[in-house]
């Protein structure tokens, strides 16, 4: 029995741990846990629960058409993850978990090391997929080649169908109109930028190729442009997974292609490319040093950069470009 677990990779296209646990026919239970770290951290506001809410929707329905479905277990993570795998070794399954690497804050770093420390105790297959390319060694001299070879490998295939078996577990499982009825303040936002979900990442997308990029290196810094329209609106989708950087990646150039004859276009799709390794070279950084979300990554600038006012001595740095 093959476990898949989703996290922040949220789509069927171009996902290794999609392409790799539903090989030979194998049976597969696709998960996704709703653990309240999420939605009661801080720093995470309602709109983008309703993101993540509309994208596991979305997910299960796309499942479906595969023959499959999304469980919606809830819970501390790391408890449903060795509950589930307990409960299926008594059912007397050998089940082999698959997962993509992440970038995560402290909090997922120590829930995926339990994980992995549990599977090995017990013995049991683990494969750790990767949601987009990352480096597992910091080697940053080779980041750049290496990044690029990644985004011109073919894509992961998507199956044509994935063998769900019918099964009872005794965890506690959400349907998504319970998932609705008990999150309902997430769902009741009063404006709705973005809706989340692979289907409306490839329309975004679309749509953007189609006719929004023109402009682009000169439209994305000028915030009301930006707000109609004038950048790809992908960048929840691409913080959720629901499409891949390397799918943007070979979409963009595949479309730059065709307008060769027309430099200001292509040069509009080129500079959004730039920014897209922009993203994830900062991603790959946070991979490596989860506490540059909290903290400076250097010290010398911690005198310089606190969440307090700016006094008039520092205001004075800024404005001269004070170096030292």
């Amino acid at each position: 029995m093959h476990l898949l677990w989703f996290r922040r990779d949220l789509r069927l296209t171009d996902n290794e741990i999609v392409t790799s646990s539903s090989a030979n026919d194998a049976r597969v239970v696709a998960f996704f846990i709703i653990d309240p770290w999420f939605y009661t951290w801080t720093d995470v506001g309602a709109a983008r629960v309703r993101f993540l809410f509309e994208s596991l929707e979305n997910l299960d329905s796309n499942l479906q058409k595969l023959g499959s479905r999304l469980y919606l277990f809830e819970g501390n993570s790391t408890g449903i993850v060795q509950e589930l795998t307990k409960q299926l070794i008594e059912r007397g399954y050998k089940p082999k978990l698959f997962f993509n690497r992440d970038v995560q804050v402290e909090y997922g770093v120590s829930r995926d090391k339990t994980i992995v420390d549990f599977y090995k105790q017990l013995n049991l297959d683990y494969h750790i997929g990767l949601n987009n390319f990352l480096q597992l060694a910091e080697q940053r001299d080779e980041w750049f080649n290496e990044y690029y070879t990644y985004q011109r490998q073919s894509q992961y295939k998507t199956p044509a169908t994935i063998n769900t078996p019918q099964i009872t577990l005794d965890l506690p499982e959400l349907t998504f109109e319970e998932l609705k009825q008990k999150y309902h303040r997430f769902w009741e936002i009063e404006k709705v930028y973005f809706t989340g979900g692979e289907t409306q990442a490839q329309a975004k997308l679309d749509s953007f190729l189609k006719k929004r990029y023109y402009g682009y290196h000169w439209k994305l810094s000028r915030p009301m442009l930006s707000q109609l329209g004038a950048t790809s609106h992908l960048s929840p989708h691409l913080t959720f997974g629901t499409i891949s950087t390397r799918t943007v990646y070979q979409s963009t150039k595949a479309r730059a292609e065709g307008l060769k004859t027309q430099p200001k276009a292509e040069f509009s799709l080129k500079a959004f490319r730039d920014r897209l390794r922009w993203h994830d070279s900062f991603t790959q950084r946070l991979y490596f040093h989860p506490e540059i979300a909290y903290t400076n990554r250097y010290r010398e600038f911690d005198k310089l950069y606190t969440p307090e006012t700016l006094s008039g001595e520092n205001k004075n740095y800024f404005r001269r470009g004070n170096k030292e």
